[in-house]
């Protein structure tokens, strides 16, 4: 029996210390701290700060009352007024905060508490006794470091605080919400890229942050505050807090499109027989930037400074231009032997092949209608004309009429092109223009009685063109 009675204080104790400590819940020791929990003392590994510290900041209309029983601090129990504009706020470290408020039945919402800009329901007032000072939120799961803390009506008539706990480990702080970006201007070019860096106070609210582009046609930005620039012009980018402190911070980005330096030839290959020239042409971006040309072996092709190139002998080289951006273009120019054309049995004439006869007419008496004819035609040195002018009378007077006869032969192996007789007039002698005859050509309307012109004509070879030119014998 005394063994019996042993046993049951053993246990009995072990008890007593398991309640102390809390309730065995699933392996864990439950907290002993429970929402809607009279306040008590402080249990231990927290620290308490009263309603009336310091470090925490009231919006609005708000006082103090002693009514609740068993309220503690120095001062009294804080109650706010209803507007949902109302309400404290303060800054903590830790990763565990309690609130403590009053018990009141005909309040049946309940307050809202914004950690780092997310909302967390305060316990309801009419589930806690009248006049009751009770634990109405808890949490233990928040990150290592600074929070930023709100408590606000969310339309309840009253927000009563007397009391809040931080993990021993932690502190009270004055409330601090800040927003800052690295740069408050931005030079980026289309398609480049470039990271915005934030810094909030505390660093747990970066987690509600919010990216925003003023035009996502000039200027785009990630939800990692990444900037790319799309096209010319200005966009503005903000960082936002995404709670209702609606923080932010702006960067003005100008985008710009530089221009790409080009250069480029107007040809890239070319064929030239030595002796000749030709022009290569750079366009360059931007234009009318300096170039400098080259040829990789002058003694088959020259070039000059503004891209003449001369072909010298036959063979390959390579014409460059380059800019004052090391951008360079080339022309591969093939350079050809010159050859000699050859002869042409029957070539067509050209105005410096021209061949001059002149003829003297016969007679030997001072009255006889003597003189010289010039004939001018085109074609190569074989091609021979034989002229001879003749007179129908042997002695004449004045005023005696009488004829004139030329005659063109070809005696060479080629035609003799575009034939033109010329007869000057001799002396004492006028020429009848209206009764000139040719058996070939044309008389020249430029004729007069002084000079006869006749256009003959091409004379083949063996074929023969008389011209009678009738003429009077004048003092």
């Amino acid at each position: 029996m005394k063994n019996y009675f042993k046993k049951f204080s053993i246990m009995f104790l072990t008890l007593l210390v398991i309640i102390g400590l809390g309730i065995i819940q699933h392996g864990n020791v439950a907290k002993a701290a429970t929402l809607g929990q009279k306040l008590s003392s402080v249990e231990n590994g927290w620290t308490r700060y009263d309603d009336t510290n310091a470090n925490i900041s009231y919006i609005g209309n708000f006082g103090r009352s002693d009514w609740a029983t068993n309220h503690t601090g120095t001062g009294s129990l804080l109650v706010m007024d209803a507007l949902d504009t109302n309400g404290l706020r303060f800054n903590f470290t830790s990763n565990k905060l309690r609130l403590y408020g009053v018990g009141y039945p005909s309040l049946s919402g309940h307050n809202i508490i914004s950690i780092d800009g997310k909302d967390y329901d305060v316990y309801a007032y009419n589930q806690i006794s009248n006049n009751i000072v009770a634990l109405t939120f808890d949490i233990e799961n928040l990150s290592d470091g600074e929070h930023s803390v709100e408590i606000r009506s969310n339309g309840c008539k009253r927000i009563y605080l007397d009391a809040l706990d931080i993990d021993k480990n932690g502190t009270l702080l004055p409330y601090n919400k800040a927003l800052s970006l690295d740069n408050s201007s931005m030079e980026l070019n289309v398609d480049d890229s470039k990271k915005l860096m934030v810094t909030t106070t505390p660093a747990a609210i970066e987690a509600n942050l919010l990216w925003k582009s003023s035009d996502e046609s000039i200027a785009t930005v990630d939800e990692r505050g990444n900037v790319t620039g799309i096209k010319e012009g200005q966009a503005t980018i903000t960082a936002i807090i995404n709670d209702r402190s609606n923080l932010s911070a702006s960067c003005t980005v100008n985008v710009t499109n530089p221009i790409t330096p080009t250069i480029t030839l107007n040809k890239t290959s070319d064929s030239l027989v030595a002796g000749q020239t030709d022009d290569l042409v750079a366009t360059t971006t931007p234009a009318g930037a300096q170039v400098i040309w080259k040829s990789s072996d002058e003694s088959i092709a020259t070039v000059d400074s503004r891209g003449k190139v001369i072909a010298i002998k036959e063979g390959q080289v390579v014409i460059t231009a380059t800019t004052v951006d090391d951008l360079t273009a080339t022309c591969a120019v093939t350079v050809t032997p010159k050859t000699t054309e050859p002869t042409n049995p029957d070539p067509d004439p050209t105005d410096s092949d021209k061949i001059i006869n002149i003829a003297h007419a016969k007679g030997d008496n001072t009255n006889n209608a003597g003189g010289d004819v010039t004939i001018i035609f085109h074609g190569a040195a074989d091609a021979t004309l034989c002229v001879i002018k003749t007179a129908d009378v042997k002695d004449v007077w004045v005023g005696d009429n009488f004829t004139y006869t030329i005659v063109v032969t070809n005696t060479g192996t080629k035609t003799a092109k575009a034939v033109v007789v010329n007869d000057p007039v001799p002396k004492h002698i006028d020429f009848s223009v209206n009764g000139v005859t040719t058996t070939q050509g044309t008389v020249d309307s430029s004729s007069t009685s002084k000079n006869i012109i006749v256009n003959v004509g091409d004379i083949s070879p063996g074929a023969t063109v008389t011209i009678k030119v009738p003429a009077t014998v004048i003092a």
